[in-house]
């Protein structure tokens, strides 16, 4: 997504409110890397670290981590969930699209939720040159892949790039006005930059949990219709590019700046 001052202080503004309700408490559970036994002693990024949650795991592991969000609630959050846990951690308020840490710097950049809401091609750039030759990149993102939930999505809001409406009937747009799932665009955008060391997984079918997410928000609704996508998934596996969920794993290459 192409990114203007407006729209990036949209974004700040929706996730300052938006990280107030986290609650400070014990971590647990690690973060889990394809092709990546072990955080221990990786020096690790966590880009927009939101909840401070992923980032707290990858220091439990015994990585040596770096985060920063672009939200100072989140950077807060982030800080406060270190020293409840008693992990250290280097925290700061920073700009995805203007990175200040050093060439070949990190082992591991990690982030959740994030691509999809910025420049691709400006933070792809950044996230190669922090890496260090042989480095991996792994996002979580969301997927543009389908193209009934892409009808949907343009039925119900209007069209990307500042959404029309936020309501639709029974269904509620979550997220700031301007994020939009992550293109093909966007994904070949990455692969050029990473010299075609880009894999793409889909660890886990989402499709009918959406349901929960816009519509009953309730968990135990949300178990079973997770439970509907697991079944869906294993009868009909070609599915499973559909999901909305996506993992993209990049790697820089050896010897290369």
């Amino acid at each position: 997504m192409a990114m203007d001052q407006a729209i990036q202080e949209r974004e700040k503004q929706f996730y300052d409110e938006e990280w107030k309700k986290i609650t400070v408490r014990e971590i647990r559970g690690r973060v889990v890397i394809p092709q990546v036994p072990t955080l221990s002693g990786k020096r690790v990024l966590v880009c927009s670290c939101g909840t401070g949650i992923e980032a707290v795991q990858a220091a439990l592991e015994g990585a040596d981590v770096y985060a920063f969000d672009i939200s100072e609630t989140a950077v807060q959050n982030a800080r406060a969930m270190a020293e409840f846990n008693n992990v250290p951690m280097q925290v700061q308020a920073m700009d995805f699209h203007h990175l200040t840490y050093p060439d070949d710097f990190f082992d591991i950049v990690y982030g959740s939720a994030i691509l999809h809401h910025i420049d691709c091609d400006v933070v792809g750039r950044n996230i190669h040159r922090v890496l260090k030759p042989g480095g991996v990149a792994y996002f979580r993102e969301n997927s543009d892949r389908n193209p009934l939930l892409r009808w949907i999505r343009r039925l119900a809001f209007g069209k990307p790039g500042g959404y029309q409406r936020q309501r639709f009937l029974f269904f509620r747009r979550n997220g700031t006005t301007d994020e939009y799932p992550l293109t093909e665009e966007e994904v070949r955008t990455l692969r050029d930059i990473f010299h075609g060391n880009l894999q793409r997984y889909n660890q886990t079918f989402e499709f009918f949990y959406l349901l929960n997410a816009m519509i009953f928000k309730k968990r135990s609704v949300g178990r079973k219709l997770r439970a509907f996508d697991r079944f869906v998934v294993r009868v009909l596996p070609f599915l499973r590019r559909y999901s909305f969920q996506q993992e993209l794993w990049m790697q820089k290459p050896s010897g290369k700046p």
